[in-house]
């Protein structure tokens, strides 16, 4: 069944988990899909002959820049942009690498803001109402409040995409640009790992609290055309908020730099 009121969607980072989850979702209930990514898997694009694959990486402002306008010029500007693409790099370590972060936050931030400047230079959809409304959707994540010891690139990356669509979303309201974020808990993919890095408590906690793949891509269809500004979910995911915060207040050095050899050389 078509969700409500989606007539066409771009999605970033559909070749594996949440957004292969979403263009899946999506392109099976007969809406239009743009699908946007650094790579072309032959296989992937041949299931789906009737979704329109881009293939560029968002970290490229020029590229994005030129897909937009591309879009605009024909006609085929999408209601949703779904802005999913991410990474997560292990990143705590001694050696300090600034590839490692730059290559994040270009990716998870850099990435996002690549499509904003291009719809924020459009002119705005008819006006008064019923105006064509551009939802855009970012993807984000708990670290934004619970943190991650093993990703500081990650979070930062998060927390400020977090601060940039809360702004956002009170600076364009009630324009045709309706920005919104999700801040998803733990959900297991394909990609989703780490479990050899982080605390056994952490990850019997991760394992408790992590919502399914297919009731976080139907919980974004049905945010994707509200104009609430921020949905958390699943709700399961919040005792892992409360436990790290508890950590930290109880136990201060439990988490920053636990048994990591950056901890134990800065420590001499």
């Amino acid at each position: 069944m078509r969700p409500k009121n989606v007539t066409s969607v771009l999605i970033t980072g559909t070749t594996s988990g949440l957004g292969r989850g979403l263009l899946e979702h999506y392109a099976g209930s007969g809406v239009k899909v743009i699908a946007v990514n650094r790579r072309r898997i032959a296989e992937l694009e041949a299931s789906y002959p009737a979704v329109r694959f881009a293939c560029l990486d968002v970290r490229s402002a020029n590229h994005v820049q030129d897909l937009v306008r591309d879009l605009a010029a024909s006609g085929d500007l999408p209601d949703v942009f779904i802005l999913n693409a991410g990474i997560n790099r292990p990143d705590n370590d001694e050696t300090f690498d600034l590839s490692l972060y730059r290559e994040v936050l270009d990716t998870n931030l850099y990435g996002v803001l690549n499509f904003i400047e291009p719809l924020l230079q459009l002119p705005a959809t008819a006006s008064p109402p019923p105006r064509v409304a551009r939802h855009i959707v970012a993807i984000s994540s708990m670290v934004t409040y619970a943190g991650n010891p093993y990703g500081l690139g990650y979070q930062t990356s998060k927390q400020a995409l977090t601060t940039c669509f809360d702004v956002w979303s009170s600076m364009y309201a009630g324009t045709d640009l309706v920005f919104k974020q999700v801040i998803l808990g733990p959900v297991h993919t394909s990609m989703y790992g780490m479990d050899d890095q982080l605390p056994r408590w952490m990850v019997m906690l991760k394992n408790l609290c992590r919502g399914s793949l297919g009731g976080t891509v139907l919980a974004i269809t049905r945010f994707a055309r509200n104009r609430k500004r921020k949905l958390i979910h699943p709700w399961r995911a919040f005792p892992v908020f409360a436990a790290l915060r508890v950590a930290r207040c109880l136990i201060p050095d439990f988490i920053q730099g636990r048994k990591t050899l950056a901890g134990k050389l800065r420590r001499r």
